[in-house]
């Protein structure tokens, strides 16, 4: 009895130990199986992250791609303008003994050539040294041409060459001293009235225009005039030809320009 009693005893105080010896093997068996892992689960290097990984979206779904500012066309008759010169004005405000009020219309062909026609009036008043040689004429004149915009780009400023043909045909009066007839010994006044004349000559010209607002611009420009004929009185040729300027074989003149320049452009794919 007594000998039973001890094994029993024996065997409650090694139950513990036993459950706690399988508690630990148990649970190191299973910190090892979570600490190994696979190569391949440790060894996706960032290049392969970069090469698995989705793309981003570079729009919205459907959106148009920019290509840009769009194109204008250039049309045949790509507008109109009409001027007026400024030159003349100021001229006759300040009484000089020429002047001339003149307008224009130009047409534009695909913003490089601009054929025009100018139309004016002029006056010339000149009275000479003596105050008894006096001329005057006023009358209309005209001139036909055109302008080449030499500057490659068709949308900024026009750097213009052009040539002009112009004709007048003008009456002048004409006053100066009396005269005494070597025949008959009377002194005969000096004043004609109205003496027809003509004038044809042409014009090479250089100009500048830039745009000041939307249609409005201002040009300048210089003329090379040479006179290709003329017809006059048998007494004397007129010191003046409208439109031209002092009579001679040449002369020098500019106009500065008031522009109202309407176009017409149209984006591409519009």
């Amino acid at each position: 009895m007594k000998s039973n009693t001890i094994i029993i005893t024996l065997a409650l105080a090694l139950l513990p130990l036993t459950h706690t010896h399988g508690q630990t093997e148990h649970g190191s068996e299973k910190v090892l199986t979570d600490t190994i892992t696979t190569p391949t689960d440790s060894a996706v290097t960032p290049t392969d992250t970069a090469a698995v990984a989705p793309s981003k979206p570079t729009g919205r779904p459907g959106a148009k791609k920019w290509e840009g500012p769009a194109e204008e066309k250039i049309y045949f008759i790509s507008g109109f303008s009409v001027s007026a010169d400024m030159v003349g004005l100021v001229m006759k405000a300040a009484g000089s003994t020429f002047s001339q009020l003149e307008i224009a219309g130009r047409l534009n062909i695909r913003e490089k050539i601009f054929p025009i026609f100018e139309l004016g009036l002029a006056e010339g008043n000149r009275v000479g040294n003596s105050k008894d040689n006096v001329f005057h004429t006023s009358a209309p004149y005209f001139r036909v041409g055109f302008d080449v915009n030499a500057n490659k780009k068709r949308k900024s400023n026009r750097l213009m060459v052009g040539f002009r043909f112009g004709y007048s045909s003008f009456d002048y009066d004409f006053s100066g001293p009396s005269i005494k007839d070597p025949v008959w010994g009377e002194t005969i006044p000096v004043d004609m009235k109205d003496i027809p004349a003509s004038a044809m000559w042409g014009e090479a010209c250089l100009g500048f225009e830039t745009k000041i607002w939307s249609f409005l611009r201002l040009g300048w420009n210089a003329r090379y005039k040479f006179r290709f004929s003329q017809k006059h009185y048998e007494f004397g040729q007129p010191w003046y030809i409208p439109g031209f300027g002092p009579n001679g074989a040449n002369c020098w003149g500019g106009t500065v320009n008031v522009i109202f320049d309407f176009g017409r452009t149209m984006k591409k794919g519009k």
